[in-house]
């Protein structure tokens, strides 16, 4: 099943029909709504990176995880980083959801990104206005597509829903 379901994903839309999307939730009676997204993100980037799926990109947008950890999981699943940046971002809302460590900052203090990751993660403190993220998402994935008819999927690693993955 999950094999349809990653075809699914893969193939996309047609011009006028919706994209296919896929929510998974976590209950107590079945807790593997984290491996079955990272199932599912692997195969979706191997076909991105392979060249079959309709998507040109992924933005994931991590609430629930850091975004080193879906640098180093992708890395471990042997997933090519080398053209990473040409192929997904990462919308960092797990950091600093609310802005609280931005203004707990005294005037010394600096932000450490790392360099060495491949992959930009693209911290985001303002997760209460939707708005705001539905404009970073869409601008992240244009970046990525390109303007016009290019598509792209969104991976959304969320606390309540653990995972929602959509192609646009």
């Amino acid at each position: 099943m999950a094999e349809s379901i990653c075809r699914n994903l893969r193939d996309g839309a047609l011009e006028g029909e919706h994209a296919p999307a896929l929510s998974i939730k976590d209950s107590i009676a079945t807790p593997f709504g984290s491996d079955v997204f990272n199932y599912v993100l692997t195969k979706l980037s191997s076909n991105i990176l392979a060249g079959k799926s309709q998507s040109k990109g992924i933005v994931l947008v991590a609430f629930s995880r850091s975004p080193s950890f879906y640098v180093d999981f992708l890395k471990t699943n042997g997933i090519d980083l080398v053209s990473a940046k040409k192929w997904i971002s990462i919308l960092d809302c797990y950091t600093d959801p609310l802005g609280w460590k931005d203004s707990l900052k005294g005037p010394l203090d600096t932000e450490n990104f790392s360099l060495k990751d491949p992959i930009e993660a693209v911290l985001f403190r303002h997760v209460r206005n939707l708005d705001l993220l539905l404009s970073a998402i869409i601008e992240m994935g244009e970046a990525l597509a390109g303007q016009g008819k290019g598509r792209f999927s969104v991976s959304i690693d969320s606390v309540i829903l653990h995972s929602i993955i959509v192609n646009f």
